[in-house]
């Protein structure tokens, strides 16, 4: 081989680290560029709106294909065409080791970074669920999706599951559910929640703990009646006996909130070690 022949292995592995690197090596910078820009911009269209719109267990299978199917193509391709190039193939100008470290470099550390930012700011987010505050709702183990800037824009009320900054220790995320907003007053019984003077119907929520606690001891189990300030909503957990909410720490400020969640796209039981097929695509409620 010559020094001017196009490795099909440095072709694949190119690509395997960014898409349309290999395609850049082998010559055909074109094409390294509408699969970079274009292709997957396609594919993150079609990802995005298929989760965004259809959170179901197939809508995640066929994701998980589609873009596994795009990123073999791509090294496939790469590849194949390399072996085009075993013979008298003509250096161009941006052969060069520089040059493809330097497209892995704004590819890795700007380009991506931005769009998965924005992503996660003004579309869609994962979180981790590692506690049992929100069971049953949301149990231990889950894996969910919330809706961010764009969707808390359209507007967030009572009965919403929300994301936001805890009060006491803004770098850790907190999760609740929306049980008043501003202008209502709450009122806490022996366990059971009023909202401006109204009992509500609260199907989702679990008591583990029979024994009521008086007001002077915890707000756990009676609390108020207080107003909620404008612009601030009061949250709590469906797990009621075994949650820190606003009835220890106080309301959430509206303005505060990041995102809604709204599916489960994985679930694992660490207890039973297996998956909870089951909870995949289970809308939030």
């Amino acid at each position: 081989m010559n020094v001017n022949d196009r490795n099909p292995w440095l072709a694949g592995i190119f690509t395997f680290f960014t898409i349309g690197l290999g395609h850049l090596y082998i010559g055909h910078a074109k094409k390294a560029i509408f699969l970079f820009f274009v292709g997957q911009t396609t594919l993150l269209a079609i990802t995005l709106s298929l989760i965004y719109l259809y959170p179901t267990l197939l809508s995640i299978f066929i994701i998980i294909f589609v873009v596994f199917a795009f990123f073999l193509y791509c090294i496939v391709d790469a590849v194949k065409l390399s072996k085009n190039k075993k013979y008298g193939y003509t250096l161009k100008k941006y052969n060069k080791w520089y040059v493809y470290f330097g497209c892995w470099i704004l590819a890795s550390f700007v380009v991506q970074p931005i769009v998965s930012s924005s992503i996660k700011v003004l579309f869609i987010q994962a979180y981790k669920i590692p506690a049992t505050s929100l069971e049953p709702t949301i149990l231990q183990g889950d894996h969910i999706l919330a809706k961010k800037l764009l969707n808390v824009r359209q507007g967030i009320g009572r009965g919403d599951m929300v994301i936001f900054p805890y009060p006491n220790d803004t770098s850790t995320d907190y999760i609740k559910r929306i049980i008043a907003t501003g202008g209502d007053t709450v009122e806490i019984v022996n366990k059971e929640v009023f909202v401006n003077g109204n009992k509500l119907n609260e199907s989702y929520v679990i008591y583990s703990d029979p024994e009521i606690i008086p007001k002077s001891y915890s707000p756990r189990d009676n609390l108020g009646p207080i107003a909620v300030p404008d612009n601030a909503i009061f949250v709590m957990g469906d797990n009621r006996d075994h949650s820190n909410d606003s009835r220890f720490w106080g309301f959430v400020e509206r303005d505060a909130v990041k995102g809604k969640a709204y599916t489960i796209y994985w679930s694992w039981d660490s207890k039973n070690f297996k998956v909870r097929w089951n909870r995949i695509g289970k809308k939030i409620l």
